[in-house]
């Protein structure tokens, strides 16, 4: 066992020593700066006590201990572990340690989107949007933020595009909306979307329509660009922010832009 896996183990540990510990785990982050006098007051024991732990850890001292709890922290931070996408952290846990998860739910959620990811479906949306006179996105919540990113970014392709119901005006718009455009709708779960009369009225006028999702079996748009559900659909409860499904339409949608680029250029 490592340093790091007997502090959290605290086998045959003394009361002292399970304070200590406890003080140590908590506070992993800053124990590797602090003299072994600021780590006692700390922990409000005594330099005596912190040896005997040190030695019982299995290090020669406070020296050699702080030097191998440092390694051990920073071994594990390189392990990659399995992430919970609706809860990557928690409370208790360190800075460091959020760091690192985060990272890790970041990572993960981009090469399970590389893996399922439609190209097809990618290149055809790519090259709709850059043919289109107008482009319209819909889109709710958090997926709006990615939505107005986006937007922007079409700006330096010489591309009008507007976020229709940004102000309520989702109904104006898409009466306005002409055979040459096209209509982007972002919605991880797939339940914030146009209504199906809406999309029948876009299909008779011959504009494209592209939707960006998690939910499975929707055909009804010509294009559909569908990523794996990892994280809950509940906005309430367990989940605790929506960064896998905003990481994956980030990532999605930057592979359209990289796509669009491409086609400019051609």
């Amino acid at each position: 066992m490592t340093i790091l896996e007997k502090l959290e183990a605290m086998e045959d540990f003394t009361y002292v020593e399970r304070k200590i510990a406890r003080y140590i785990l908590e506070h992993k982050d800053d124990v590797g700066e602090m003299t072994i006098s600021g780590l006692a007051a700390a922990a409000y024991s005594s330099n005596a006590a912190i040896i005997r732990l040190c030695r019982k850890l299995g290090a020669g001292g406070y020296r050699e201990f702080r030097i191998q709890l440092v390694r051990d922290i920073e071994r594990r931070q390189r392990e990659q572990l399995p992430v919970d996408m609706n809860q990557p952290f928690y409370k208790k846990d360190s800075a460091s340690d959020i760091v690192k998860q985060i990272s890790d739910l970041m990572t993960e959620t981009i090469h399970t989107c590389h893996e399922s990811m439609p190209v097809r479906q990618l290149e055809r949306a790519a090259e709709w949007l850059m043919k289109a006179n107008a482009i319209y996105i819909y889109a709710v919540g958090d997926s709006m933020i990615n939505a107005l990113a986006f937007a922007n970014r079409l700006i330096k392709l010489k591309k009008r595009a507007v976020i229709i119901n940004q102000y309520g005006e989702s109904a104006t718009y898409l009466r306005n909306v002409e055979k040459d455009d096209a209509v982007l709708v972002i919605s991880y779960s797939g339940h914030n979307v146009l209504k199906r009369g809406e999309l029948l009225a876009l299909r008779k006028r011959g504009c494209r329509t592209i939707l960006i999702t998690s939910l499975e079996g929707v055909k009804e748009y010509d294009a559909v660009i569908r990523f794996p559900a990892r994280e809950s659909y509940e906005t309430h409860g367990k989940k605790m922010a929506t960064y896998y499904s905003q990481t994956a339409i980030t990532y999605i949608l930057n592979c359209v832009y990289g796509i669009a680029i491409s086609k400019s250029t051609e």
